[in-house]
C-alpha cells in the first residue's frame, strides 16, 4: 500500500494515477448551499473529485475538498490497490489487508506543517475558514463531516478517534453530537462524572487512510491511529501540541482543540443536519467545545463529505467497503460455506452476500449470520442472499433476482434487532420511551435448492462474450 501522508499527497496521487481531470477545481461557489448543491450533482453523476477555491468572503486558498473518494476508481487508489480493480476485487483486498493487519503505533515528531499557523487567545475564531452550510434545512455551518475526533480515556491512556457531525457556533464554539454508545462518549462521561471538562482536539483535513480508520469503530482500547499505521505499514506520524495529552496528525490540515464540559454546565442546539439517511432528524441540547487553540497549514483544505440520499451511485464508497469485509469475515468465522462476495448498498443499509449452494440450508444459514454480524444500533435494515450468477455488484441485477426468486410467501423472514437514533422510522412515542428498535428482513433471493438445477436459464450472454464484443466495438460505440 502507498503510504499517502496527507491530504495534498492524495489530490496529487489521484491527478497522478487517474489523470488531472480526476479533482476537478470550482472557483467562486458560495459557502451557502451552493457547494453542498455542486457536489451532490456531481456525485450523483459519479464525477470527479471537487477542489472549491476562492469561495466568496474568503481569501484564495482557503478551499473545500469533496467526492473524495466518491468512486471505486478512487476508493481503490486511496488504498493503494490498482485504479481499474473490480469493485469486489476491493473488498478482497481490504478483507485480506483487515485480516493480517498489524497495528503500528504513531511516530511522535517534533513539528509539522499543521503548526504553520497557530490560533489562540483572541486570536481564536473558527468563522476564518468557508464552512460550507451543505443543506437548506441544516441548522448551522458543519465544518466536521469527514473529520477526526480525538480523545484520550483519563484511565487507560488509549487515544480513541471517531467521525462525529460538528458544526461552527461561534467563533470560538463548535458543538459535536456523539451517539450515547459511541466510545468518544464514554470517554468524556468519565471526565463529567469527576467533575471535569473533557479535552479533545477534532482534526479537519487528513489523509483518506486516517478518515478510513476513524470510521471503523475499533474495539475499546484499540487506538485508530495504531489501525491507520497497520493499513498504511509505517506509523502515522503525529506530535503533542503545547499543554496537551492529545496527538494530532502532524499533516492535518487543520485540528480545533478544547474542552467538551457536561451538558449540564454548557449545551447549545444543535441541528437539524442532513444526515446520511437522506433525512433531517435529530436535533436537541447537545455537547459544546470551548475552542482554546486552531492549528492549520497554510492554505488549509476542509475535507467534506456531505451526507447525500445513501442511493446516489458515486456516494462514499468507505464505509460500505468495511461493512462488507467485516460482514464477510463474520460470516466466514460462522461457518458459512462457498461465499463468493459481499456487497453494500445505501451504505450499509442493504447488505448482499452471494453463495454457491450445496445444500438446502445454505441460503438461510448465510442470511442468519449475515444478520448476526449487524452493529449494535446500526441501520443495516436488508440482508439478501443470492447465488453466484449475480452480480451483487450491479444494482439491477440483484433487484433481478428478488423479483424472480422470491417467493414472498416463504422467502422473506422479519427480525427485530437495536436501530440508532438517526432512524427515520423510530416513532415520536418510541424516541420518547428510548426505544430504540426497528424491524430487519432477510431475503432469501436465491434459486430453491431442491430443483435449482432446473430452474430456467436465463437469457443473458456470457461475461466472455459481452467482453470481447465490448473490446471489439469500444471506439465505435463508446463502450
Amino acid at each position: 500500500m502507498t503510504a499517502i501522508r496527507d491530504l495534498r499527497q492524495y489530490i496529487d496521487h489521484l491527478t497522478d494515477t487517474l489523470g488531472e481531470d480526476e479533482v476537478r477545481v470550482v472557483d467562486g461557489a458560495h459557502w451557502n448551499l451552493e457547494i453542498g448543491c455542486i457536489t451532490e450533482l456531481l456525485a450523483e453523476a459519479e464525477g470527479p473529485a471537487l477542489l472549491f477555491d476562492n469561495i466568496p468572503g474568503y481569501p484564495a486558498g482557503r478551499r473545500v475538498l469533496t467526492n473524495f473518494m466518491g468512486t471505486a476508481a478512487r476508493t481503490a487508489v486511496a488504498l493503494g490497490l490498482p485504479p481499474d480493480s473490480a469493485k469486489l476485487d476491493i473488498v478482497r483486498a481490504w478483507q485480506n489487508i483487515s485480516k493480517r493487519i498489524e497495528p503500528v503505533p504513531p511516530v511522535e515528531v517534533a513539528t509539522g506543517p499543521v503548526l504553520e499557523n497557530v490560533l489562540e487567545g483572541d486570536d481564536v475564531d473558527l468563522t476564518v475558514f468557508p464552512t460550507p452550510r451543505w443543506h437548506d434545512e441544516d441548522g448551522g455551518r458543519y465544518i466536521g463531516t469527514a473529520c477526526m475526533v480525538l480523545a484520550r480515556d483519563p484511565d487507560t491512556g488509549w487515544v480513541n478517534a471517531g467521525t462525529y457531525r460538528c458544526c461552527v457556533q461561534d467563533k470560538d464554539r463548535l458543538s459535536v453530537w456523539m451517539l450515547g454508545n459511541r466510545h468518544a462518549r464514554e470517554i468524556a462521561t468519565k471526565y463529567w462524572d469527576r467533575g471535569l471538562a473533557c479535552p479533545i482536539a477534532v482534526v479537519v483535513g487528513q489523509d483518506p487512510i486516517l478518515s478510513t480508520a476513524a470510521a471503523m469503530a475499533a474495539p475499546a482500547g484499540v487506538s485508530e491511529y495504531d489501525l491507520a499505521g497497520g493499513l498504511r505499514g509505517e506509523g502515522v506520524e503525529v506530535l503533542y501540541p503545547p499543554d496537551s495529552d492529545i496527538p494530532v496528525p502532524a499533516h492535518a490540515e487543520i485540528v480545533i482543540e478544547g474542552e467538551m464540559p457536561p451538558l449540564s454546565e454548557e449545551s447549545v442546539l444543535e441541528g437539524p443536519f442532513g444526515e446520511w439517511t437522506g433525512y433531517y432528524t435529530h436535533s436537541g441540547q447537545e455537547t459544546v467545545v470551548r475552542v482554546k487553540r486552531i492549528l492549520h497549514r497554510d492554505d488549509p483544505i476542509i475535507l467534506g463529505a456531505p451526507p447525500m440520499i445513501p442511493t446516489v451511485p458515486a456516494g462514499d464508497q468507505a464505509v460500505p467497503l468495511y461493512s462488507a469485509s467485516v460482514t464477510w469475515d463474520h460470516l466466514e468465522n460462522s461457518g458459512v460455506q462457498n461465499i463468493q462476495g459481499v456487497w453494500a448498498y445505501a451504505r450499509q443499509l442493504m447488505i448482499v452476500v452471494s453463495i454457491k449452494q450445496t445444500g438446502a440450508g445454505d441460503a438461510m444459514h448465510a442470511l442468519l449470520a449475515a444478520a448476526g454480524r449487524k452493529r449494535t444500533g446500526g441501520m443495516e435494515r436488508y440482508f439478501v442472499v443470492v447465488d453466484e450468477d449475480i452480480d451483487i455488484t450491479d444494482i439491477n441485477h440483484v433487484l433481478w433476482a428478488v423479483f424472480t426468486r422470491v417467493d414472498p410467501a416463504n422467502s422473506l423472514h422479519l427480525v427485530r434487532t437495536p436501530t440508532t437514533a438517526i432512524d427515520p422510522m423510530l416513532s415520536p412515542k418510541q424516541r420518547a420511551e428510548g426505544d430504540l428498535s426497528m424491524g430487519i428482513v432477510l431475503i432469501d433471493a436465491c434459486k430453491p435448492f431442491a430443483w435449482k438445477d432446473e430452474f430456467p436459464a436465463a437469457n443473458r450472454f456470457s461475461d466472455a462474450y459481452r467482453a470481447r464484443t465490448r473490446e471489439r466495438w469500444a471506439t465505435a460505440l463508446g463502450l
